[in-house]
């Protein structure tokens, strides 16, 4: 069919291309409600509901029958309550256990096992971490950390490893249970925060299920995808052989799965350290706790204490249980050779334990401490004299021009167009599932009285998210482009995505100050390391025959790029821009810790208040804001893909 029977030059017949592309239609949705803020200004709010319908009241009545009968109803006397005492009593007993090998006992045995799994280089690693909790004075934040993060590890993986044994052996589980664990893993970490205070009061239990359930959705999707991955020719054999089922996932598919299911175990491991550092803000303690007073009295230097101790726990956790997925990462001695050397460890730690309560020093002693934060916080003014200036009117610029006149459309336009154009972008994008979808979670958002919270903390996120998917495509053309410019940035996005989110808040701080431009800022930088790898990724994916096709009709590099890669690509970078999205959401709603304001403020002022109704308002709007991102975005890359 020739160009002139698909498109008349009279207008009929089919549209003309630009008519019918996305991205047009998108623009006019977009057009559409600016057009509906010129005309309709000062509508926004969503319409108070009478009272009897109102949410948050409701959830405050909640949550005073919670605290009236908490030691009196059976759901909570044989129910939570027990549930809460076994949690807080294994922390205690970790904690203990930390303590009476005393500080030199868990060194030796911290630093052994390294050696054992991972080497020498990560040993002395792991070494290097243990001297900076004991020399910057933060060895007992360091202990509890510790100990609330094993507990919620062990827990995920008792709980995520047996799932995902299930669902690997049975499509029936799998479908039943991959809709969970989506829904898991979209909610950011504060979301999880007021329920599990609701059910589990203020303190290590409630940290503990929190972490626990943010953490395990990982070990239970890797598990699978391991079960399932293993070669059909060994599980045949094995059934063929007169193995049971049993013996068939003992002896064959778990030991052939190991190194995929030590990836999720790493991957719990990451999860479960940011959500330990965030779960602070609901009596965690630890090395949390000490950033989040810091960062209320903005102590940059002592933030920077807690925040480079964290950062050495979250790198030496991964580089060991990355180097426990691999086979024979460690050279050593055989099967036969490891007992002796097992039980070697095990003396040289009693050892240690016992000599240093000899000498009476089980705790680290003060007089081997130091403070960095003194000058930390001489270098932050230094810094801020020099550029403070420049930071500030860049602050100003970004609330002036970008952020406050984008809050003021959302929030000034009439909510029902709002709802509107979010459904009418999810038609566009995907399909009728996802514009009702995209509708209903802004209804539900009004409903539940926090409209205009959550406007403010769409336009950060949307702000954030056209940085970060600016800046991430750029860089990662660039590095998909250049050998030398992707090696360089290897080893710096691997420890970018280590680091736990709420570390990225202390440099922001030091720049921008309180308020809405650091929270931005950090979740730029926090967003930036996936969409970099995919987009670089999607773009070395691309297959050699079309480069090279392009390349011998006299493609330059531009349209190389343009014309062949970008959309080849296409399907990694719409993923790019859904996690970007996502994790920019989860990082801006921790900027309520730095006054970013908006949902996380509600959160965080629910939590200090006891005001149930407010925090757990504001979490199912993150919720919803969450959903609403990830269907926009995820629905567009499964249909490119």
């Amino acid at each position: 069919m020739s160009t002139i029977d698909t498109v008349s030059p009279t207008g009929s017949g089919s549209l003309p291309a630009w008519v019918t592309s996305r991205w047009v239609q998108a623009a006019l949705v977009v057009a559409v409600l600016l057009a509906g803020f010129a005309l309709v200004k000062g509508q926004g709010s969503f319409p108070e509901l009478p009272e009897a319908l109102q949410v948050a009241p409701f959830l405050d009545r909640v949550y005073e029958w919670v605290v009236t009968h908490r030691n009196t109803s059976p759901l909570f006397l044989y129910g939570f309550n027990y549930l809460s005492v076994g949690l807080g009593s294994a922390v205690i007993l970790i904690n203990l256990v930390l303590t009476w090998l005393t500080w030199p006992g868990v060194v030796v045995a911290g630093v052994f096992t390294a050696w054992r799994v991972a080497g020498p280089r990560v040993a002395a690693f792991a070494l290097l971490t243990f001297t900076t909790f004991g020399l910057l004075g933060l060895w007992t934040e360091a202990m509890t950390t510790l100990a609330l993060l094993i507990t919620s590890v062990l827990l995920a993986l008792l709980v995520g490893i047996p799932l995902g044994v299930v669902a690997g052996r049975s499509d029936r589980f799998d479908r039943a249970i991959r809709p969970v664990l989506n829904f898991l893993q979209i909610m950011p970490a504060f979301a999880y925060l007021m329920p599990m205070l609701l059910l589990f009061g203020i303190g290590n239990p409630a940290a503990a299920v929190a972490t626990t359930v943010y953490a395990f959705p990982p070990a239970v999707r890797i598990t699978s995808l391991a079960i399932r991955g293993v070669d059909p020719g060994a599980v045949e054999a094995a059934v063929s052989l007169g193995s049971t089922r049993w013996q068939t996932l003992t002896k064959v598919q778990l030991p052939l799965a190991r190194r995929t299911i030590m990836l999720g175990v790493n991957q719990v491991i990451m999860l479960a350290v940011s959500m330990v550092v965030i779960a602070s803000v609901i009596g965690a303690g630890g090395l949390g706790d000490a950033i989040y007073q810091a960062l209320n009295k903005v102590n940059v230097g002592r933030a920077f204490e807690a925040g480079l101790a964290i950062v050495f726990l979250a790198i030496a956790l991964d580089r060991v249980t990355a180097a426990a997925g691999r086979e024979r990462n460690v050279p050593g001695p055989d099967r036969t050779g490891r007992l002796p050397v097992v039980a070697a460890g095990v003396a040289a730690t009693a050892a240690a334990s016992v000599l240093a309560r000899l000498l009476g020093v089980p705790d680290w002693p003060r007089e081997w401490t130091l403070s960095i934060a003194g000058p930390v916080n001489a270098l932050n003014a230094a810094v801020q004299d020099l550029v403070g200036g420049l930071t500030s009117a860049l602050g100003t610029l970004t609330l002036d021009w970008v952020l406050d006149p984008l809050r003021a459309v959302l929030t000034d336009s009439p909510w029902w167009l709002v709802v509107l154009a979010a459904a009418a972008l999810g038609a566009v994008l995907e399909g009728w599932r996802t514009a009702v979808v995209a509708g209903l979670s802004l209804l539900v958002i009004g409903v539940l009285g926090v409209w205009d919270l959550s406007m403010d903390t769409l336009s950060q996120v949307l702000v954030a998210a056209l940085l970060t998917t600016v800046v991430g495509i750029a860089v990662g053309i660039a590095a998909a482009r250049s050998t030398v410019l992707s090696r360089v940035l290897r080893p710096v996005l691997d420890a970018m995505q280590t680091l736990p989110p709420f570390v990225y808040l202390i440099p922001a701080v030091a720049l921008f100050g309180i308020g809405r431009v650091p929270a931005l800022a950090a979740a730029v930088i926090f967003a930036l390391p996936p969409v970099i790898r995919l987009v670089e990724n999607g773009i070395r994916g691309v297959s050699p025959a079309a480069v090279e096709a392009a390349v011998s009709q006299g493609s330059t590099r531009l349209q190389l790029l343009a014309k062949v890669q970008l959309p080849l690509a296409r399907a990694s970078l719409r993923l790019a821009v859904n996690q970007g999205i996502m994790m920019v959401l989860a990082m801006v709603v921790i900027g309520a810790l730095v006054g970013a304001g908006a949902l996380g403020y509600g959160v965080v002022f629910g939590l200090g208040q006891n005001l149930l109704g407010l925090g757990l308002t504001s979490g199912l709007a993150i919720v919803c804001l969450g959903v609403l991102l990830d269907r926009l975005t995820q629905g567009a890359a499964r249909r490119e893909g």
